[in-house]
């Protein structure tokens, strides 16, 4: 299975236009959030090959303009899209959906969404991460796990069997002191996470603390980036 980031704040293949935000592709018909704007998920998908109207699903991990900003573009364009949310998504985004008719479906746990791929359900408190089952171990994708990245793996290690493989995605640190990253990192370190991707909202300095801590294990992620697993 192929995942392939969509969005992301910088661009790792030329042609795929840079935003604030965060999507990825999950296969071949599986997307997990939209980024800010209509226009630049639908200009990189179309960079990666694949047609809105091929998608079967979309899974959104929490309810801010940067993850939801192309959703509506997106259901529009595809009617028969699923649409994964969860019950603490804002009410008025979901009334939106339901209005436009989408095929919208709440989780409140741990869901899944096709054989060994799952959603986490809003935990500790209002965002979903998504979590593949893979030969070497979990693939963890982040949007911005908020309130911090930790407590949705200590979550994900509770309740899921197997060494975390690769965690990649958005980790909202840019807010953090140096110290308080070295720690994320260390409990990284002690959930046994083997490879770390950090993009989209993590912060530029958060970023290299990884980098160095994790050497060739730390992957340079961005808009077209892609990894087999």
């Amino acid at each position: 299975m192929q995942l392939k980031i969509i969005v992301d704040n910088k661009s790792a293949v030329e042609g795929f236009t840079p935003a604030w935000g965060f999507a990825c592709m999950v296969g071949e018909d599986l997307l997990f959030d939209t980024g800010e704007s209509t226009a630049v998920l639908f200009n990189n998908l179309a960079q990666a090959g694949m047609q809105p109207e091929a998608l079967k699903m979309v899974a959104v991990s929490h309810g801010d303009g940067d993850h939801t900003g192309g959703l509506i573009g997106l259901v529009e364009r595809n009617p028969e899209i699923q649409v994964v949310l969860h019950t603490k998504f804002p009410p008025d985004l979901i009334t939106h959906l339901r209005r436009c008719g989408a095929n919208l479906t709440l989780t409140d746990g741990f869901t899944e969404l096709s054989p060994g791929i799952h959603v986490t359900g809003p935990y500790p408190t209002r965002e979903q991460a998504l979590v593949i089952e893979s030969k070497a171990g979990l693939v963890v994708v982040t949007g911005c796990a908020h309130p911090d990245p930790v407590s949705i793996l200590e979550n994900i290690r509770n309740n899921m069997a197997g060494p975390m493989e690769l965690v990649f995605g958005g980790f909202h640190l840019g807010g953090q002191t140096e110290a308080e990253t070295l720690k994320t990192i260390e409990s990284f370190r002690r959930l046994g996470i083997e490879r770390v991707g950090a993009g989209h909202c993590t912060g530029e300095k958060a970023i290299q603390l990884f980098r160095k801590e994790y050497g060739e294990d730390f992957l340079d992620i961005g808009a077209g980036w892609s990894i087999e697993i």
